[in-house]
C-alpha cells in the first residue's frame, strides 16, 4: 500500500521512519524539501506538491503544526480530485470542530476519512510501542489496517464520527500534562527543602505503582458508584490542603495546589465529602455527563 506522509518535523519523521521499517511504500513531502533529505536516504521517495503524492499513492497522512497547515497543503480541490476512493489520515493537532471540516471535506470528494491522536513520542513510534487512537469510516480504518500498525502497535478506532478522536486527545493531554506537572511540583518542593532529586525520582518514577491508586479511582468511574471503599474525599482534602501553605511556606509556586483545593472544596460542597475521590468528575464535567457532539 502506498503511503504519502505530509510534514517532515519530529514525528512526521518517525512516522515514516516506521512505515519503512516494515517495507511499506512511502513518499514524503514538506514545505521545506530539504527536511526530506534524511527520509529520502533512508528509502522514501521526495514529492514535489502534495497533489503529486496523492496522484500516486492509496493513503495520505498529514502530520503539520496545525490545522491550519493541513488546509493550505492538503485540503484542496485538486487534492481531493486526485483522492477520490483512497483515504486521508489526519494525524496534526486540531480542534473537533476543525476535525468535522476536514471530514466534510473528505466526504464531498469520496474520500475516506480517518483523523487520530498519537499517545506517545516520536521513540515510541519508531520502537512500535506507540498508541495512536483514530475515529472515522470504519472501512478505511481496516482498509489502511497495515499502515496503521506500522505507525502504532497498537491501533485503536473510538469512534466512527469525525471529532471523537480529537477531543479523545485533548482527554489525554488533560491527564499527561496534569500528571507531568505533579511530577515537576513534587520535584521543586524537593529541591526548595534540600531533598536529594534522586531520591524522589526513583520513588516517583521507579519504584511507586501509579497503577494501584488509578485502578480504584477508574473502578468507581466504570461502575458510576463513588461509596467510598479506600479513602473519602474529606480524607484527601485534610492531606492535600496542607500544600498549597508549605509551598508558600519554602517557596514555591502555589498555582497548581491551589487550583486543586479549588476542585476538591467544590467537591464537598457538593455533598461528595464522604465519597470516593473519583466523585470529583462531577465537579469537573459541568454538563453532568450529558452526551455531547465532540465525545
Amino acid at each position: 500500500m502506498r503511503t504519502l506522509v505530509v510534514g517532515m518535523g519530529l514525528m512526521g519523521s518517525a512516522l515514516v521512519d516506521a512505515l519503512l521499517q516494515e517495507n511499506l511504500s512511502v513518499s514524503v513531502w514538506n514545505r521545506t524539501p530539504e527536511r526530506c533529505r534524511r527520509a529520502v536516504d533512508a528509502g522514501a521517495m521526495h514529492v514535489a506538491s502534495v497533489a503529486e503524492g496523492a496522484a500516486e499513492c492509496d493513503v495520505v497522512i498529514t502530520c503539520l503544526a496545525n490545522h491550519e497547515a493541513v488546509f493550505e497543503s492538503a485540503v484542496t480541490a485538486e487534492v481531493g480530485r486526485l483522492l477520490t476512493g483512497k483515504t486521508f489520515v489526519q494525524l496534526s493537532q486540531a480542534m473537533p470542530e476543525q476535525s468535522r471540516k476536514f471530514a466534510a471535506w473528505a466526504a464531498r470528494h469520496g474520500i475516506g476519512y480517518l483523523e487520530g491522536s498519537i499517545l506517545g513520542y516520536p521513540k515510541d513510534v519508531r520502537e512500535g510501542n506507540c498508541v495512536i487512537v483514530y475515529s472515522g469510516d470504519p472501512a478505511a480504518f481496516h482498509g489502511c489496517h497495515d499502515v496503521l500498525r506500522a505507525m502504532g502497535a497498537k491501533p485503536h478506532l473510538v469512534g466512527d464520527r469525525p471529532g471523537i478522536a480529537t477531543a479523545f486527545d485533548k482527554a489525554f493531554f488533560a491527564f499527561y500534562y496534569a500528571h507531568a506537572m505533579g511530577l515537576l511540583h513534587g520535584a521543586a518542593i524537593c529541591r526548595a527543602v534540600g531533598i536529594p532529586l534522586e531520591a524522589y525520582l526513583k520513588l516517583m518514577v521507579d519504584d511507586w505503582d501509579w497503577k494501584l491508586p488509578d485502578s480504584v479511582t477508574a473502578d468507581a468511574l466504570k461502575r458510576g458508584d463513588y461509596t467510598v471503599r479506600e479513602g473519602t474525599l474529606e480524607t484527601h482534602a485534610h492531606a492535600y490542603n496542607q500544600v498549597a501553605p508549605y509551598c508558600r511556606e519554602v517557596g514555591v509556586d502555589t498555582g497548581l495546589a491551589e487550583a486543586i483545593e479549588r476542585i476538591v472544596k467544590a467537591g464537598i460542597d457538593l455533598g461528595h465529602g464522604s465519597n470516593e475521590i473519583a466523585s470529583l468528575v462531577e465537579v469537573l464535567d459541568r454538563k453532568g455527563g450529558l452526551h455531547h457532539t465532540d465525545r
